[in-house]
């Protein structure tokens, strides 16, 4: 098996994937700076480890030495913050990928997995979203996705880069005790928190024209996103590529019934307070999952109670 480099590969989503990875039989290396990364998720793993930024190109250019391909996971995420400080994101993200561009241009190396998100999408009452639809991202984080995309694509024709960008739909769940989600702006891990320190769970907006007037959202089992990642990389071997795939559930559910399903898997009874709506939120995302399913063969295993059961049992290590 080729050895893979995950940036941000001590993250949440990114030690997750670093352990399917590893269970198949890939050698693989960490590219972290431990900003948001736990280094507690990943030292006990049969895996290199590098502590290095993504906007240090001679050290990313060091890290390519011997691999096959990169997942690149490496970014500022938070959509508010990405309003209140445009610059930083577009600093970090953007550059960020042309770093890992040109250190992977400087090594040979051809194959990259992109992690790029369901809100470049326009706000929409549709009832899934296909990879084709409209583009209008609502915020400086969704901008930065997109645009990685986009110089990934032109990456094939300069460069004879290979990419398939993941657009990922909301991320829950746990790979094992470690591996929980310690992104506190993420609707679960938020909601355990505040329980955690007696605080109240908080629903941002029921305004919204959906059912109950609370954000729509697709919702995926962390190890079913990281096994579209492993399936992806045998879609490699077909020759030079530049693939866009929605990777989500294909199902919807709103902030009040992930709230419903938090007290069943935590046994806490809770009234969560409502606060007006964030800028940049878009009021629905669900996921249309057929161009991955009929390209890879690949579609989700778990629902969302082992999402935020799982989650639940990780809770206490993250804490």
């Amino acid at each position: 098996m080729s050895k893979i480099l995950i940036t941000g590969g001590a993250g949440y989503i990114g030690a997750n994937i670093c352990k399917v990875l590893l269970n198949s039989g890939y050698e693989v290396r960490v590219y972290d700076d431990f900003s948001n990364g736990l280094k507690s998720r990943v030292e006990k793993m049969n895996l290199e480890i590098i502590r290095g930024d993504i906007l240090d190109r001679v050290k990313l250019i060091d890290a390519m030495d011997g691999i096959e391909s990169v997942i690149h996971l490496a970014a500022k995420k938070s959509v508010e913050e990405s309003v209140e400080n445009p610059l930083k994101y577009y600093l970090n993200n953007f550059s960020g990928t042309l770093n890992v561009l040109a250190a992977m241009s400087a090594n040979n190396v051809k194959r990259i997995i992109f992690s790029s998100t369901a809100v470049v999408y326009s706000s929409t009452s549709k009832d899934s979203l296909s990879e084709d639809d409209p583009k209008e991202p609502l915020s400086p984080y969704a901008s930065t996705k997109l645009l990685s995309e986009e110089i990934l694509t032109l990456a094939l024709k300069s460069e004879e880069i290979s990419s398939i960008s993941l657009r990922y739909f909301n991320v829950v769940g746990a790979g094992g005790a470690e591996l929980g989600d310690n992104a506190r702006d993420n609707l679960v891990p938020k909601t355990f928190n505040a329980l955690g320190s007696k605080g109240v769970p908080e629903i941002y907006g029921e305004d919204y024209q959906t059912p109950d007037g609370t954000c729509i959202r697709d919702y995926i089992h962390v190890l079913d996103l990281a096994e579209a990642h492993l399936e992806c990389l045998g879609l490699f071997e077909n020759g030079p590529i530049a693939k866009i795939y929605n990777v989500g559930s294909g199902t919807g559910y709103s902030v009040k019934e992930v709230m419903k399903q938090i007290r069943t898997s935590t046994g806490i009874d809770f009234n969560p307070v409502s606060l007006r709506r964030r800028a940049g939120d878009p009021e629905r995302l669900i996921a249309n999952i057929t161009k991955i399913r009929n390209e890879i063969g690949w579609t989700p295993k778990r629902n969302l109670k082992e999402m935020i059961d799982s989650s639940w049992a990780a809770e206490s290590f993250v804490l």
